[in-house]
Order: C-alpha cells, then structure tokens, then sequence
C-alpha cells in the first residue's frame, strides 16, 4: 500500500515537473520570462509547485479539459492573426504547424487546465447557507457608486464627448437632421435635459453638465439596484463586497459615467433586461402578462436604445419560446407587444417626423474588410470582378485604405459610393459569396481579424478618451478644472494599473463569463442559462457583423452583466 503511494506521488512530480517546464517555456516564447534569469527560475519554482498541489480528483475534468483546448487554441489563433495582421503576404494559418506555437498551445493549456482545476470544483461545490443582513443595501450602494463616479464628473466636466457624441450635439442644436443612426431614444435621452437646462443658462457646459449628472444617476441607481438583487438572492457578503467595488472602482466605469454615448445606457437596459430574465425563470410556473410588465418595458428600452439589438432580441425571444412553452400564450403575447410596438415606431412614426434609419454600410462591415483583405493580398481577379468592385469603389483605393481593424477607411472614403450597393444589393452579395468560395483561407482569416478582439485576450484597442474638441461646433466656452490634473489622471487611468488591464479586454471578459455559464450549468441550475442569452446574442451580432475588431463600448454590456454572472451560482436554493 505504501509502495503504491509512493509511486503515485512520484509520478505526480514527474508529470507535474513536464507541465511546468511546458508552461514555463511557453512563457519564455511569448517574452513574458526571461529564461536564465533569477526571477523566472523563482516562478518555475512557484509554477511546479502550484501545478504539484492541484487535486485532479473531481467530476469537472471533462468539461475543464474541453474549456482549456477552447481557451489554448483561442490564445494561438489569435496572436498568429494579431501579428500578421498587416502582412499581405504571409499565410497566418501556416503558423499553426510550427513546433515553437505548438509548444505555446501546450503551454496555455497546462496553465488553464490547473488553474480551472483549482478554481471551478471550489465555485461549484460551495455551499451557501449563510444569511446575513445589510440595511439599507440599495441605498449604501448608490450612495458609493455615485460618489466615486462623481470624481470623474469633477476632473472632466461637463463630460467626455467624441465624434459620435457631438454629432447628437449637433441634432439637438438644429444644426444636422436628426437620424436613427444614433438612436432616436439616446437623441432624445441628451434633448430634454439639454433643453431643460437651456431655460436656466445659455452656458452650454451647463446644459451638457446636466446630462452627465442625469446619465451618472441613472447607472448608480441601475448597477445599485443589481447590487440590491443579488443581496436578496443571499450571494455571500464577501463576494457582494468585492462586486460592488467593482462597480464602484474599476476606471472604465467611472469614464463611461460620464460619456455621451448610447452604448452607457443600452448596457444598462441589458443588465436590466438580465435581471428580468432571472425573475422570469424564479417564476417560469406562474408567468402572467400582469407580473411581465416590466419584462416588457425593459424590453422596449433594449431594443430602442441600440440598432442591432433587435437581433439579440429575436434570439431571446425564440429560446423563451422553447423554455417557457408551458406558458406559450403569455410568451407569445409578450413578443408580440415587444415587436409590434419596435414595427410601428420605426416604420409609421419615423415616416412621419422624417426620421431616415441606418445605412446598409452598418451591416455589411465583414462583405466589406473581407473582399479589402483579398484586394490587400493582391488575389487574381477577373475583369468582371474588377469592374464590378470600381463602381463600388476603386479597387486601387481599396488596397490603399483597407485597414484590418476597422472598415470605417473605406465605408466614409469619398470614392464609395453606397448607393451603388443598395440599388445592387443581390448582385454585390453574390460577388461577395463567389469571392469567399475562390478564396476560403483568405475569408475566413480576414473574418477572424475583423473580429478578433470580441475573443482573443491580446488585443490591445482604445477603450475611453478624454480629449474634446468643442471647435467642431464652434463652441469656445468650455471649462475644465485643471486639465494638467486632467492630463495626469488619464495617463495613471489608461491601462498603466496593475491588473485593471485585464478588465479593458472583451476576450478576457467573455472567458469568465463562458466560465460561470459552464459552472451555473454544474450548480444544475440550467434554467438560469438563460439569463445570459440576452448578452450572447450581443456578443453574436458583433461577430456577424462588427465594424471594429475590438470596440469595447459595443460590448460594454458583458463588463456590467459580469457581476450577475459571477452571482448567480451562490443564489442560495433556499430563496424564492
């Protein structure tokens, strides 16, 4: 007996020494260590013994093993297309075979495999009996999140604002027509607090001022609110603690409080809409239209507040459909109300106060950089191909203003004419399609490039910025209260704390939260899966049809959904 111990233990060093050396290598590669040096010896040291501690024995191995390929694959394919991304000529999918990222994907997935192995059976497992109790939790949590979020408002008054945000500036001053592309309800959401203020002061920092305030109280009060959900759903204090810090304290917050964007207030309406997802599954065997209405109104604000939220909604209304079939005519009725009254509003009404809606260019961004990157590559193409790509736009100003991050360079160049698409919308898809089939390689990586910020970890994009300029409108008026502290302040703020960077990355936050989708499916609470379609459906529209490779106010909503995510597997079972 003792013998067979021993020879256990001693091929745990064994195969626990191969792992680390692996992880430890990989790192070398990556130019994360430096090899030979004291400090990553130090960590190798660290890396084997972790690895040695990890207890292997739990009924997660299988699920862990599949989410560790997942997540190693995902780091390998998208550091070979991050940087090869501006190459044209070199194959990125040739990389995938060289012996130095096969030792990285190893590597990778040693380091994921333990660290899930330590950390998921430990989630699952916990037990929550505690009760506790907090007066006043809803109030305490917005008075915090307010008073930190009210700092930024201080250094940055009246807000922080860029094109988008002064171009709605200019729909509000008469001074462009206004149009659904940046939401009518957003337009409006920044009019009537603007007008208001007009009546007191002709100062616009005063009326811009106002909406921030209005904008910061309204997400205080939201994320407050979330905060005060999950303490009657008994979410151990601890873990409410830190949540609510998050909220509180994480930059990103605290700058996007203050941004005159729609993406601010359609991620709140979310992590409503995701609230209301759990309380229906609470109720899925008493749903009736009466205890739905806010379910419905939530709804409505989802799918007004941002233009290709209605695709999200339409996936989570045919998953309700199946999951809730036992109450189908409330169901029905429901989305019923939902898409007639999102049918009437931008049909009828828009007609009638001129509204215009959004351009095709908002969805065929991928069409677009995928027939660029084939163009930038210098692919062989006929002489009907050429023809029909210049009256598009040039083919020669393609290849000069492609850019594999974002199509804006070529959907806002002058030579493109857009017009030509939508009278040709058939004929130019078929192009499109038939240029795919000739070069599949190309596509499909021009498709991963073009998207790969919304699942690679490793991208590095802008996620807020600080700098106004109020001559755009011809505004000379604007104060600020120190902009050398301003300065300051953005610098310390820009991605330069120590893991606050992690928190800037839409992979990263997408891989937590697959995480606590795969141990709210162990908790065997299936049901609750359900509370995160509304963000994957996001998340899925991006990757159809994303205009930037990494836009983290598209996304912004899984960073405010996160914490419900996080609490839904210590819901105590006992609560209603």
């Amino acid at each position: 007996m003792k013998d067979n111990l021993n020879k256990i233990c001693h091929n745990k060093k064994i195969v626990s020494f191969i792992m680390s050396f692996t992880v430890y290598v990989s790192l070398c590669f990556q130019g994360i260590l430096k090899s030979y040096n004291m400090l990553s010896i130090l960590l190798f040291i660290t890396i084997f013994y972790f690895i040695y501690k990890i207890d292997y024995k739990h009924k997660y191995q299988k699920g862990i093993r599949m989410l560790s390929i997942v997540f190693s694959f995902i780091l390998l394919i998208g550091r070979i297309l991050y940087n090869f991304r501006y190459n044209p000529v070199y194959d990125s999918f040739y990389e995938l075979f060289r012996i130095k990222n096969i030792v990285y994907f190893l590597g990778n997935f040693f380091l994921i495999y333990n660290v899930l192995s330590l950390v998921v059976p430990k989630i699952v497992n916990y037990k929550n009996d505690n009760k506790y109790k907090i007066n006043h939790i809803f109030i305490i949590s917005f008075l915090i999140i307010l008073t930190c979020y009210i700092v930024y408002y201080i250094i940055y008054y009246p807000a922080i604002m860029t094109n988008d945000s002064l171009t709605e500036l200019q729909m509000i001053l008469n001074l462009q027509p206004i149009t659904d592309h940046h939401t009518v309800i957003h337009i409006l959401f920044m009019m009537i607090p603007f007008k208001f203020g007009h009546l007191f002061s002709n100062n616009i920092n005063f009326c811009i001022g106002l909406i921030s305030i209005i904008q910061i109280t309204i997400m205080s009060l939201i994320l407050a609110y979330s905060i005060s959900f999950l303490y009657k759903r008994n979410v151990p204090k601890k873990i409410l603690v830190f949540l609510l810090l998050y909220y509180a304290l994480l930059p990103v917050n605290g700058f996007y409080s203050i941004t005159m964007w729609k993406d601010i207030i359609f991620s709140c309406s979310i992590v409503l809409l995701t609230i209301e997802c759990i309380k229906l599954v609470e109720r899925k065997n008493n749903i009736t239209l009466k205890n739905s209405y806010s379910f419905i109104i939530v709804s409505l604000l989802t799918v007004f507040t941002r233009n290709n939220a209605i695709y999200m909604y339409i996936i989570l209304s045919i998953i309700s459909i199946i999951i809730f079939r036992k109450q189908i005519k409330v169901i029905i009725t429901i989305i019923l109300i939902v898409f007639s009254s999102y049918i009437i509003i931008k049909g009828p009404v828009y007609k009638v106060f001129n509204i215009n809606t959004s351009s095709s260019s908002e969805y065929i961004a991928i069409p677009l950089q995928q027939v660029g990157r084939m163009v930038y590559k210098d692919v062989k193409l006929t002489k009907y191909e050429k023809e029909t790509i210049n009256k598009l736009i040039p083919v020669k100003t393609l290849k000069e203003v492609y850019n594999p991050e974002i199509v804006d360079p070529i959907k806002f160049n002058k030579e493109y004419n857009i017009k030509e698409f939508e009278q040709n919308k058939f004929k130019y898809l078929k192009l499109w399609f038939n240029l795919c089939i000739k070069h599949p390689k190309i596509a499909v990586e021009s498709y991963l490039i073009s998207t790969l910020g919304y699942w690679y970890p490793g991208v590095e994009y802008w996620v807020t910025t600080a700098k106004i300029d109020p001559n755009e409108l011809g505004i000379h008026n604007f104060s600020f209260v120190s902009s050398s502290f301003r300065n300051k302040f953005s610098k310390i703020m820009d991605n330069n704390l120590p893991i606050i960077g992690f928190f800037n990355c839409i992979g990263f936050c997408f891989w937590i939260i697959i995480i606590f989708a795969y141990i709210t499916i162990k908790k065997k609470n299936k049901y609750m899966l359900y509370a995160y379609i509304p963000i994957f459906g996001i998340w899925v529209t991006m990757l159809l049809a994303t205009p930037v490779f990494a836009e983290f106010r598209y996304i912004y909503s899984g960073y405010l959904c996160l914490p419900i995510f996080i609490g839904i597997p210590f819901f105590n079972k006992n609560n209603k």
